[in-house]
């Protein structure tokens, strides 16, 4: 049977923006959160990307619908107090390398504009032309330097082509010696879409893709070469928790990818940051707390996909110390993001 468009779409627990904004339930916040995960469409990219939506996802006429005003009321109806806005897939680049760069300088001037609208509410991980890797550099010069940015944000593959691919090593030095923080966000890969028709692609593969780019990065070497920058990857490292014994193992297989991980497979993979959305399950949250440490845990909600108040009302029904909720929600991101 054919997937629902009022079905859940990407991440297990997403909702419609219509259904976050008219179906919220009545839930009681006695402290503020920050979203790392909350993705915007200004005007001039939803046609853009509506072809590629159509195809992949469902529900999309309710997140074409995304304004600030709908972020502003979610994050007011949640007690969220800022957020971290984000291009999610599929990026800006279709097609032309010239139309992404100016749609990518675009992006990123609208997000620093909304944040100095909204004193305090609206932060940005900037859009980069990518695959584009000279493009994606000089964006990135410019745009970090925009009052709101708190880093770039990057797909899991572009292409077929992983972050850990060689051809983009020059972008991951150039973030590197800057120490910044790379948000990552899964898209299709072209492996592997449609082979369940029952379900929309992203509700598994997204997960999975996000563990591919993760092993791409390890394996290369880009993670363990460039310690100073800090990765974020959405819905908890997707499948990572689950498979990273089966991932480390490589290193047995292949001995001479030991020597691109020179401090261990395990070690890598452990100061990896990742966010909560989607992933508010007892089992999902076991898995994260479990292999990373507690102040690498973000709270993200995926919005418009996803519901604020809904993700919070989820981790508060988890059983996590008072200590854990007030880091996952609020105090890891202030202490990575220096707000």
């Amino acid at each position: 049977m054919p997937v629902s468009r009022r079905a859940v779409m990407i991440g297990g627990a997403a909702i419609t923006l219509g259904g976050a904004l008219r179906a919220q339930p009545a839930h009681v916040f006695t402290s503020s959160a920050i979203d790392v995960h909350h993705h915007y469409l200004p005007p001039f990219y939803k046609p853009l990307a509506k072809p590629w939506l159509d195809r992949f996802a469902t529900g999309v006429d309710a997140v074409l619908a995304w304004t600030p005003e709908a972020s502003l009321a979610a994050m007011d109806a949640a007690q969220v107090e800022r957020v971290v806005l984000s291009i999610s897939a599929p990026g800006v680049h279709f097609g032309d390398d010239a139309q992404a760069q100016s749609l990518a300088r675009d992006c990123n001037d609208y997000a620093s504009a909304l944040g100095a609208s909204h004193k305090g509410r609206f932060d940005f991980f900037a859009a980069l032309p990518m695959p584009d890797v000279d493009g994606a550099i000089r964006e990135a010069e410019r745009a970090l330097a925009l009052p709101g940015a708190r880093g770039v944000g990057l797909l899991s593959n572009y292409g077929g082509r992983y972050l850990g691919d060689a051809h983009f090593a020059p972008l991951f030095a150039w973030l590197g010696r800057r120490g910044a923080i790379v948000y990552v966000h899964p898209t299709d890969a072209p492996c592997c879409t449609g082979l369940v028709p029952e379900m929309a692609t992203p509700l598994i593969e997204f997960p999975v893709d996000t563990g591919r780019t993760i092993a791409s990065l390890l394996w290369s070497g880009m993670l363990s070469a460039h310690p100073n920058i800090r990765f974020i990857f959405s819905h908890g490292g997707g499948i990572l928790p689950m498979v990273a014994e089966r991932v480390a193992s490589m290193g047995y297989v292949r001995r001479d990818l030991m020597a691109k991980v020179p401090g261990g497979a395990m070690a890598a993979l452990s100061r990896i940051y990742v966010d909560t959305a989607s992933v508010t399950t007892p089992g999902a949250m076991a898995a994260l707390t479990a292999s990373l440490p507690a102040d690498h845990i973000l709270y993200g909600t995926d919005f418009p996909w996803g519901g604020l108040a809904n993700s919070r009302a989820a981790l508060k029904r988890l059983d996590l110390s008072a200590s854990q909720l007030d880091g996952i929600e609020s105090r890891n991101a202030r202490t990575l993001l220096g707000i």
